[in-house]
C-alpha cells in the first residue's frame, strides 16, 4: 500500500484552507483572555484586557487572528467610551 506523502507546510496550508477552519470569533478570543487574567487573580478591567489584546497583536503573525484582534481591540475602545 502506498500513503502519500504531503509535506508539513502544504499540511498546514491545506488545514487553513479547508471550509472546516475558522478563526476565533471576538467573542472566544474575549473569553479567553478573560479566563487568564482571572486565573492569574487579576481583575478582568477594560484596561487589563486592552492591555492583554495589544500583547497579543504584538505576537500574532495569522492575518485571520490579527483580524480578530483588531475587531476585540475596537469593540473593547467602543466600550470603553460609552
Amino acid at each position: 500500500m502506498v500513503i502519500p506523502h504531503y509535506d508539513t507546510a502544504r499540511e498546514i496550508a491545506d488545514y487553513f484552507n479547508s471550509p472546516a477552519f475558522r478563526p476565533p470569533q471576538t467573542a472566544e478570543m474575549l473569553a479567553v483572555i478573560m479566563q487568564e487574567l482571572m486565573q492569574r487573580g487579576e481583575p478582568a478591567t477594560d484596561q487589563a484586557m486592552i492591555a492583554s489584546v495589544l500583547k497579543r497583536l504584538e505576537r500574532e503573525v495569522d492575518a485571520a487572528t490579527l483580524r480578530g484582534y483588531r475587531a476585540l481591540l475596537a469593540q473593547l475602545l467602543r466600550q470603553q467610551q460609552d
